[in-house]
């Protein structure tokens, strides 16, 4: 929240300059009493104590008559600040485009947002420069409800006149969907039952192996899904039977080596700057060799091969503890990734466009200058990985565990624009030039002027059409048969209140005059101008029939105590009797008021009330396990009789019965 951050600085700051103005101005009163100035006090006296009045801190609006800042306000700031912005905000999301998408759900955020309808999940489309192409909350995590964001997409990419992205990584259903054979008992024991026949391939990859996805059936019918390396990964690591195996971190370093190849140019380079920095012997280290090498997931047949080679090897293995490392269902787990890797789900396409690493410019290695130091920076572009640390910042631009619908739309596309604009400056691009700040309307506004005034934009690079896509994103995206999420963005403006004067108007009772000493004066808000109101303070004035020797009764309270009561436990007979007058409005209040005191101590009070209610009653009391036994008649006879205080509110009355 930066918008809160550089209020809450304002006002700090506005405090400390009154502090510092309150104590200039102590110390000039100082100075004149002590005749710096060549003055001096009438009387000729001087002050008995002279220290002066405690300033008072930030919180104390008392004490430097200033201001604190309240959760409430700074809500309020964001959502206008917001609302100001959002057009521009936007835009600036329907025109950013991309070669490569990189989907992904999560419901990390989606956690964070009251819906009465429950948990959604957040979907996110990511670029090959880690920049948000579209961001959508979503009730299913099916293909159809992906579809608007996608046919969105492809208008998107039309109307720009853009060519579409070819290449789709995801972590799920990036093929025809299969079946595998169930794994009997003790036949992950077998060797055999890991081996990889030419039967096997033959049916894997046999028939239409393209599934049909929203990407590929809305947004480009050619393009190409591939899976995750770390999903993939990651479900062989559930399949063993603990992280803290000792044979876990070696098993994990050996499959990660089976799944890809390092470019040996690349290596051979690093290992040269090396040696130039005097670094011997030249053994990189794993974070070198993933910043500066390329690396690649071989083909179906030669990645089948390798990890096939690793399971045979670790399959049978246990630890000092006759521990095995594999679950038994690691062999279906093998099963179901090896058809992935048969159908090239996994395998890197065959590009010479640099389509899986974008040059991140040179490193000279250990800070040593020269050539033989320089190294290359290779940044990913295939998978889903990036999207494991968007979805964790993601999560803490939302503050709070359950916020409003309005403030979490607010959050999450301003933490989603600024994320696109950071990315930009990462980018670091010769010629690109970006503002210092971050105010998309301000940018837009900037650039339309000075395309009218010079021919050209300021800034390029943030430069969006007028023309409006039509997609949505957020909770404003609309699933294809379900309703739109309302978002009220004033109703933070206005505190809905209720008639307090109903729950404040005391009983009239002729007899009962309450001193000014006993009782503070009533205090009545004004009444409301909607005519349900009216009507229901009407019902609640008409005046109950009482006796005029009672003492008055003071109102229900709003907080009830206790809650409930019971009699004894329920197998042996106990009742229950369950007290929730939060729920009462303000004339049943007054109503149950004025019946307690006007019939306290008689218990036929209750036998008036209606009889196919009190039929019920009676019908629910012959069974002694029925928690329904309310105070009835039949029911208060068959209970001792308990005494009352005049002064005891309703609820304390309802529960000695």
């Amino acid at each position: 929240m930066t918008l809160a951050n550089q209020l809450m600085e304002m006002m700090h700051l506005k405090y400390e300059r009154a502090n510092l103005a309150y104590l200039l101005s102590v110390q000039n009163i100082k100075d004149a009493e002590a005749g710096l100035y060549g003055q001096s006090t009438i009387s000729k006296y001087l002050r008995r104590d002279s220290t002066p009045a405690a300033f008072g801190g930030y919180e104390d609006t008392d004490g430097w008559c200033g201001m604190s800042v309240s959760s409430y306000y700074l809500t309020d700031c964001l959502l206008q600040e917001f609302q100001r912005q959002e057009p521009s905000i936007t835009q600036l999301l329907q025109g950013t485009f991309g070669q490569v998408l990189r989907s992904d759900h999560t419901r990390k955020i989606a956690r964070k947002v009251t819906l009465t309808s429950g948990t959604m999940s957040s979907y996110a489309v990511m670029n090959e420069n880690w920049m948000i192409i579209s961001w959508v909350m979503v009730q299913s995590e099916s293909e159809r409800s992906l579809e608007p964001m996608y046919e969105g997409l492809a208008t998107r990419y039309t109307a720009a006149g853009i060519e579409k992205a070819n290449y789709h990584w995801v972590d799920r259903d990036c093929c025809a969907a299969f079946r595998v054979q169930n794994s009997h008992p003790a036949e992950h024991l077998l060797r055999e039952a890991w081996r990889t026949t030419e039967a096997t391939v033959a049916e894997v990859t046999s028939g239409d192996l393209t599934n049909i996805c929203a990407s590929r059936s809305k947004f480009n019918e050619f393009i190409s899904v591939k899976l995750d390396l770390f999903h993939c990964m990651r479900r062989f690591c559930r399949e063993c039977v603990s992280e803290h195996h000792s044979l876990y971190s070696s098993f994990c370093q050996f499959l990660s080596a089976a799944f890809t190849i390092v470019d040996q140019q690349d290596l051979k380079r690093l290992k040269e700057a090396y040696v130039f920095c005097g670094i011997v012997p030249a053994n990189p280290t794993k974070q070198h060799i993933r910043e500066h090498c390329r690396t690649k997931i071989p083909q179906p047949r030669e990645l089948v091969k390798r990890v096939e080679e690793v399971l045979l090897h670790f399959h049978l293995l246990k630890d000092v503890n006759d521990i095995p490392l594999f679950k038994p269902s690691m062999l279906k787990a093998w099963r179901i990734q090896r058809v992935h890797m048969l159908r090239g789900c996994l395998s890197d396409p065959e590009r010479e466009d640099g389509i899986l690493y974008r040059y991140g410019g040179t490193l000279q290695l250990n800070h040593v200058q020269g050539e033989g130091a320089s190294v290359p920076v290779w940044i990913p572009i295939r998978g889903t990985s990036q999207q494991e640390g968007y979805h964790f910042h993601q999560a803490q631009w939302v503050t709070g565990n359950k916020v409003s619908p309005e403030l979490f739309q607010a959050q999450g596309m301003t933490g989603v624009a600024r994320w696109n604009f950071q990315r930009l400056v990462d980018l670091k691009q010769p010629g690109v030039v970006l503002p210092a700040v971050f105010d998309p309307l301000l940018i837009t506004d900037l650039n339309m002027a000075s395309v009218n005034v010079t021919g050209s934009a300021k800034y390029p690079a943030l430069q969006v059409s007028n023309r409006d896509t039509g997609e949505r994103f957020g909770l404003e995206y609309v699933e294809q048969g379900c309703r739109a999420v309302p978002l009220d963005w004033e109703k933070h403006r206005s505190q809905k209140r209720t008639d307090m004067s109903v729950f404040l108007t005391p009983l009239p009772v002729e007899k009962c005059q309450p001193s000014a000493t006993q009782l503070p004066p009533t205090v009545r808000f004004p009444d409301s101008a909607a005519p349900a109101t009216e009507a229901l303070k009407r019902e609640s004035t008409e005046e109950p029939q009482m006796d005029i020797d009672l003492p008055c009764t003071p109102p229900l309270p709003m907080t009830a105590s206790p809650r409930s009561a019971r009699t004894g436990p329920i197998k042996t007979g106990g009742r229950v009797f369950v007290l929730d007058h939060n729920r009462w409005p303000g004339p049943m209040r007054v109503a149950i008021d004025g019946l307690l005191a006007r019939h306290h101590g008689q218990k036929d009070m209750l036998k008036l009330v209606d009889f196919d209610y009190a039929s019920m009653v009676q019908s629910s009391c012959a069974d002694p396990n029925s928690l329904l036994h309310p105070t009835t008649k039949h029911h208060i006879g068959s209970t001792p009789t308990c005494s009352c205080e005049p002064t005891r509110t309703a609820h304390t009355k309802c529960s000695s019965y």
